[in-house]
């Protein structure tokens, strides 16, 4: 299966406490591929990331080096409707996905930024009950899974900044549920990003 289209989010930072809080919420609208079920498109893809830093090498998180916390992550897509492959109709259904990471970060302020992080835990619903009122929604986890992202710094003449990203996400298949009789699980998958962060600079 692959997802593939645009996003357009907003991203948010404030320090307060000595704790540099990050928040990134993401929706896009993209398309389905499988070489098993055919394709749709239009679906609806939101993503949040929610996460706080603090530094390993100074008293201010927004100018050290060093930086690691915690996360959590969300993702939420809905592949409700119907595709045909080979004469054969399939329908889809919702899919959401709770994560906890724990984030790290070396940066060199006003130049690039290079963060990484390793997934503690992960809790992925499959809504199949959309599907067939026989079967009940999944409930799968994950415990293996890491990112990493690079980010560069432009500034602009008026005060704002540009910050090209790119971004690769993995994550490992998950446990195994049994039910009526067939063994389900979630498998390993892996997400490539690219864009640009557009910081304003309040005038």
């Amino acid at each position: 299966m692959q997802l593939q289209g645009p996003e357009m989010g907003v991203h948010v930072t404030r320090t307060w406490s000595s704790i540099q809080w990050e928040g990134d919420a993401l929706l896009g609208q993209q398309k389905y591929t499988s070489r098993d079920s055919g394709s749709m498109t239009g679906i609806s893809n939101l993503e949040t990331r929610w996460r706080g830093f603090v530094s390993l090498a100074d008293d201010i998180p927004a100018h050290s080096d060093f930086l690691a916390g915690l996360a959590i992550h969300t993702l939420w897509n809905d592949l409700r409707g119907t595709t045909t492959f080979n004469q054969n109709t399939y329908a889809g259904y919702e899919r959401s996905a709770v994560q906890l990471w724990l984030p790290m970060r070396w940066s060199r302020p006003g130049m690039w930024d290079l963060d990484a992080g390793l997934l503690i835990y992960g809790r992925h619903i499959s809504k199949l009950s959309q599907v067939n009122s026989h079967y009940s929604d999944l409930v799968n986890t994950q415990h293996a899974g890491q990112y990493v992202q690079a980010t560069f710094h432009w500034a602009c003449a008026d005060g704002d900044t540009l910050k090209p990203l790119i971004r690769y996400t993995h994550l490992g298949k998950s446990n195994s549920v049994v039910m009526h009789g067939s063994t389900w699980a979630e498998p390993a998958s892996q997400r490539w990003q690219i864009g640009v962060i557009w910081e304003f600079n309040p005038h």
